[in-house]
């Protein structure tokens, strides 16, 4: 009994880790990264960037930034690559260790639970660079742009979930 116990709570981490470390969870960033459907894992540093790259100059070309507008939001979303890519890192490596806890014969409770911990705080973590990043590029944005970016979230949400 205490085995199927260890093996739900196992399960339970690993799948909502998964779930909550998703670096595709926003909407946006959904539909930034088809195409490039891969694990984690298995991604290479540039397959999502070139989606990523292609979504925000459509992006651009709909809210009509001018050039100004345009090179600033590139320089925001560079200077936060490489915070958002230490922080996937470390969300890969976690995900791994927990992978192997879940593969190993007998369960490390106390070490699954510093790992769940440890990924709690890598999600907080991302969580707060995204948000700084929007944040920045909202600042950028007129009050139109800003209303209709809403409007094109809020309808990429509705998609997503369909």
């Amino acid at each position: 009994m205490k085995t199927i116990m260890k093996l739900s709570l196992i399960s339970g981490l690993l799948a909502s880790g998964i779930v909550l470390a998703d670096p595709h969870s926003d909407a946006y960033q959904k539909y930034a990264s088809s195409g490039y459907h891969h694990s984690a894992d298995s991604r290479s540093e540039g397959q999502g960037m070139e989606g990523k790259k292609a979504f925000w100059d459509k992006m651009a070309d709909r809210l009509q930034l001018t050039s100004e507008q345009r090179a600033s939001i590139e320089a925001i979303m560079e200077k936060s690559k490489p915070q958002t890519a230490a922080i996937r890192e470390k969300i890969r490596t976690n995900r791994r260790e927990l992978r192997e806890l879940a593969r190993n014969p007998q369960i490390d409770d106390s070490r699954v639970q510093q790992l769940a911990r440890e990924r709690g705080n890598l999600v907080t973590e991302l969580v707060t660079e995204r948000t700084r990043t929007r944040h920045a590029i909202n600042q950028i944005l007129t009050d139109a742009q800003q209303e209709q970016m809403k409007q094109m979230r809020e309808k990429n949400r509705h998609h997503g979930k369909g």
